[in-house]
């Protein structure tokens, strides 16, 4: 029995040696997964920044390099990173050997130091990237991060709300409930708030009463953090802004 104790004891240290992590990836105080979904308007906004934390989590310091990786190379994507002072064009892969970055044992570095930037070049469609951020003195020591970039199409949910108006959510950022005013005009059949968290994965929808010109959302279920919503006219995504939930 004790035997068998030990075994499943070590098993356990192992799991947890194994899954441990040396760095991680933070935004706006959220530890990022794997996945990041940045939803963006091609027209309204040409150059997207998405500000990275990196996060040392051993007892030493760190010096840490990226690279970076188009992973859909035919869609003549123009991806950009810059870290600390130094910024790279989109036909430039990786730090140079001089450039890195120090982490503090157990701190992190600021967003600005790292960032990652989408041209769209007014494209629409969805892009995504790889980052590799990694330890210069071990490469093998390194975490991915996927930023995926997913360009909408507006134009006909604005040529539907074309003489009305849709304010941004308030009070942002919100705690336990959040409103909007909109003023619908005739060509609109259906509007929907969709709130979505930084994975891309829909975690409230809500559905706006056509004759009303006010809304009210509860949303308390959520955790701290930062998503995204979005304004939907006629199914179509008529705009989509940053919301960030403390409690």
């Amino acid at each position: 029995m004790k035997k068998t104790l030990l075994l499943l004891t070590l098993s356990l240290i192992a799991v947890v040696f194994v899954n441990a992590q040396s760095i991680s990836l933070s935004h706006g105080g959220v530890m990022l997964g794997d996945t990041v979904t940045v939803p963006v308007d091609p027209i309204a906004s040409t150059y997207i920044d998405f500000e990275i934390a990196i996060h040392n989590n051993t007892d030493n310091g760190m010096n840490v390099q990226v690279a970076k990786k188009d992973l859909t190379p035919l869609a003549d994507n123009q991806f950009l990173f810059c870290l600390g002072v130094a910024c790279y064009p989109p036909t430039v892969d990786s730090c140079g050997d001089d450039v890195y970055e120090f982490v503090p044992a157990g701190g992190a570095s600021e967003e600005k130091q790292f960032k990652v930037t989408y041209n769209t070049l007014e494209k629409l469609g969805i892009a995504m990237v790889k980052y590799n951020v990694y330890n210069k003195d071990n490469p093998a020591d390194s975490v991915n991060i996927y930023v995926k970039y997913f360009a909408f199409p507006d134009g006909i949910a604005e040529e539907a709300m074309n003489g009305g108006n849709f304010s941004e959510i308030y009070p942002n950022p919100a705690t336990n409930s959040i409103s909007v005013d909109y003023n619908l005009t005739t060509k609109v059949n259906s509007a929907t708030i969709r709130i979505s968290n930084l994975l891309g994965s829909v975690v409230k929808e809500s559905d706006l009463q056509i004759n009303s010109n006010k809304a009210k959302l509860d949303i308390s279920e959520l955790e701290n953090g930062i998503y995204f919503y979005s304004v939907l006219i006629n199914n179509d995504v008529y705009t989509t802004k940053k919301l960030i939930v403390r409690h």
